[in-house]
Formats: structure tokens, sequence, C-alpha cells
């Protein structure tokens, strides 16, 4: 039973949403709803109907009453489940039990609610399930796009699909087989060292060890030594021998991290190794051949390093033969949805439930710390989420102020000669806006025609600002 609610001023249909229900009335009415959200509604008085729309009409969402005559609803939510897994479904009842509604969510429903469901609550559960449809269909397409990272074996560890990304991976095939140094470039926590082992397991050196060190990582009296190795009494403690990170790279690669902080009298050292292939310990006398390849990365501009006397340019032109530039997390927004599927299956956790709000505040915030802060956010993140679900509330919880100074931001305009004069930080309207109608509706206890009369705004503009901004305001009603 299909009625024709459209309104022939509004564009065509997108969504298609099925309500099952033994009541005509009530299959009317929420058709009406669903009609003047321009979805379009398909009643069923019973489940022979229903299942025929399920196959003809293929439907986003579905509405199914409990207690159809002497028909089951559930028992066609948990069939329906099995056969379109993303489907979002709102289960509605004349009975309020929780253990009606625990049932209801045991056999595949999105969410549960008693009638009669006013107009406002029913199109806001039925954007919340078409959300959850949406967020199913992105984890399985982001689930799948895992997948084929984590079988590719020459890119270890590196989780993109991004254009910026994808620019280095074809770098990384082209230089890996040649036995080039390498100097990567980028901002910390951008994944630089995982770029480095991808050059050495796509190279001929692969079954050669991966050697590293961070060079920032230890005082300037002990890189020498850590680089180089000692002999027996070369100084007080040596008491044994000790190979270095040179000779332990030979017949594999020497990756260097955060080159730039080499100390200026190492330097030399480092550049007769790469020109003669040979060292010597320190505190020691016999040269030592070494075939090894060098990788390195900084966070710096070498260049500027080089022009400030930091950096010798002549070992500078020995590491940078081939560089590399890893983007920032903020240059490849489009891998975002990726990177938190994957730090999230690491935790032993299933993809996020990202609502709109909390995605956009992720993707319109800088991130400089990049991927790495990216991966300490899934790990605090589970903690201020509930069920595997991240709102807006959770993200701005997280973090804090540093939204705010990360999230774009409008110059405000001089007054009195160019000159400002502020007894306060100056909010944003958006802010204020928020707060404001919050406000309202916690004052007429979620009822949406007086906030909106009070406000000064339309109701059709307040139902709006609360579906985007996915306000709950049965919240207010209570």
């Amino acid at each position: 039973m299909t009625e024709d609610f459209r309104d022939d001023s509004r564009p065509p249909f997108t969504t298609k949403i099925l309500i099952v229900d033994d009541e005509p009335g009530t299959i009317h009415m929420l058709s009406h709803v669903v009609a003047g959200q321009n979805w379009e509604p398909h009643g069923a008085r019973n489940l022979a109907e229903a299942d025929s729309f399920i196959t003809a009409v293929q439907p986003q969402a579905a509405i199914v009453d409990v207690f159809l005559d002497d028909e089951n609803g559930l028992e066609f939510v948990r069939r329906l489940r099995k056969l379109q897994p993303e489907i979002g479904i709102l289960v509605i009842s004349s009975e309020d039990k929780e253990s009606l509604a625990k049932k209801a969510r045991d056999c595949g429903a999105d969410n549960f609610q008693s009638k009669p469901i006013a107009h406002n609550a029913l199109i806001f559960h039925v954007r919340k399930i078409l959300e959850l449809r949406d967020q199913r269909i992105r984890n399985q397409k982001l689930t799948e796009a895992l997948d084929r990272t984590y079988t590719n074996d020459a890119f270890p560890g590196i989780v993109s699909q991004s254009d910026r990304m994808l620019a280095v991976l074809r770098l990384i095939n082209k230089v890996a087989p040649r036995d080039l140094s390498v100097l990567i470039c980028g901002e910390s926590g951008t994944g630089k060292e995982l770029v480095a082992r991808a050059i050495h397991q796509n190279s001929s050196r692969k079954h050669g060890e991966f050697v590293e060190l961070n060079c920032a990582a230890l005082p300037p009296n002990l890189v020498e030594s850590e680089l180089f190795g000692h002999e027996k009494g070369a100084f007080t403690g040596a008491i044994a021998a000790r190979v270095g990170k040179i000779e332990q790279a030979h017949g594999g690669t020497l990756f260097l991290d955060e080159i730039g902080e080499l100390p200026l009298e190492i330097q030399p050292k480092l550049l007769r190794a790469l020109q003669e292939r040979r060292i010597t310990r320190v505190g020691g006398k016999q040269e030592i051949n070494c075939d090894f390849r060098l990788v390195t990365a900084t966070h710096r501009d070498l260049l500027n390093e080089v022009r400030a006397g930091r950096f010798r340019e002549d070992l500078f032109y020995r590491v940078a033969v081939f560089p590399v530039k890893v983007p920032p997390l903020r240059d490849r927004m489009e891998d975002i949805d990726l990177l938190l599927a994957h730090f999230f299956k690491q935790e032993g956790f299933d993809s996020p439930q990202l609502t709109p709000g909390a995605r956009q505040l992720l993707v319109q915030y800088r991130w400089p710390g990049n991927v790495r802060e990216l991966r300490n956010f899934t790990q605090a993140i589970t903690l201020l989420s509930e069920g595997g679900r991240i709102d807006e509330s959770a993200v701005r919880s997280y973090f804090g102020a540093r939204l705010s100074d990360s999230l774009p931001t409008k110059t405000p305009v001089p007054t009195n000669g160019g000159h400002y004069s502020l007894s306060r930080p100056v909010r944003r309207l958006e802010d204020l806006e928020r707060d404001e109608i919050n406000y309202a509706l916690k004052t007429y206890k979620g009822n949406v025609p007086e906030a909106a009369l009070a406000l000064g705004m339309g109701r059709a503009t307040l139902y709006k600002f609360i579906s985007r901004n996915e306000i709950d305001i049965s919240a207010f009603s209570r």
C-alpha cells in the first residue's frame, strides 16, 4: 500500500522508507511525515507486503511495528537484518517496555520508540537510523580498503588511499631498487620511519638488517660511539668492544632519523664513511669495511640548516641524493576514516561510528601532531564514546581548548581607528547560537514551536538546526 505524498515543487525522492504497521491510520500519518522530509514512504500492512517491497524497492530504512495482528514484527526485523545488514531499522510499539526495547535491539533494530510518536521525534530517529546505515556502508568500504592495505607486503604499516600518499608510494617504488641515499622530509608524526622501512623492504637489501638510530634521542657525546662503535677501554665505562650502527647495517639499510640533529663534529666522520665505505671504531685503529645503504629523515629544512652553519653542505648533498616529502595529515584528510578504522582495529575495536558533526571537527582540526596524534586520539576516545559511537561532544571533550585554537577563525574587523579594545576573547557566533538554542529548548522543555517563537526564528529553521547539530530534544522534556 503506497500513497503519493510528494509535493511536486520538491526535488525527486532519493531515500526510500518502508513502514510496516497493521493500522492504516498509523501508516498514513507516518508516511505523511516521511514524505515531508522528501523521503519516499512505502506502507505495508503485513509481512507479505513488506517482503515484496524489500525485494522491489530495496529501502534504505524501515519502521516496523512489533505486533502485526497474528504476525511477529521482530522476527521480520531479524530476517531483514540478515538480508540487508546495512539497512536502518526503527521498531515501534504501543507497549513501552524496556524488555521489549532490548528484545528489538537483540533482533537487529537500531532503535525502539513507543507509539504515538511526535512528528519531530520521528524525523530525528529516522535521520539517526539513516546515519547508522551510511556508517555501516562506509565501514564496509573501509574494511575492504584496509584488507587491501594489509595484504600489500610492499608497504607494511602504510595505510592510505589519498593521492598525496599514493604519489609517495610511487616514489618509493622508483627509488627502492636503486642503491641511492634517500632523505625523507616531513613534519613530526607523519610516518617517515614507515617510509624508510618500505624503501628497505622493496630494495635488494631487504634480507639484510634495517638498523635505525634517532640522532635527537642521544646526548652528543654518545652519538659517535652509537654510530661507529668503540673498542674496549676507549673511554671510561667502555669495559668491552661494541659494534656500532653502521657495522650492524652491513649488507642492509641504516636509517638515521632526525639527521638534522647530528652534532657538527660527527658530520665529517659520517661523510667519510659514506665516501669510502670504511669506518674506524672509537679508540680503534683498524679500518672496517661497511657496505650499507643510508636513508635519513628530518622535520627540519636542511638547506636552512646548511645556510645557518649547523649542517655541512657536502654532507647534505650526500644524504639528499633522492628527497622524498611525506605530506602532513591535514593535507591528506581523505585518509582520516581509513586511519581511524586502522587504529581502532589495532586497539581491538570495530570501526568507529562517527557522527557527521564529529567527523567535521576532525577534518577541520589541524592535527599538528599528524598521524601520531590521530593514533593517540583513537586510544583515548574509546573511553569518552559510548557503544563505539563518537559524537561531537566526545571530540570537543577530548581536545578542549586545542580544538578552538586549531579550527578556522575569522579575523575580527577593527574599530576605533584600527585598534582593538576587548575585555574578553570574541566568541564565535555559531557557539552563541548553539548555547541560546539549547537554553530555549531547556526553558520550554523541548517544545520546538514555543522555543522557536521565543528565539524569533521559524520552526522549520529550528528543526533544521536541531537535525544538523544532532540535538536530542527528548533530553529537554524530562
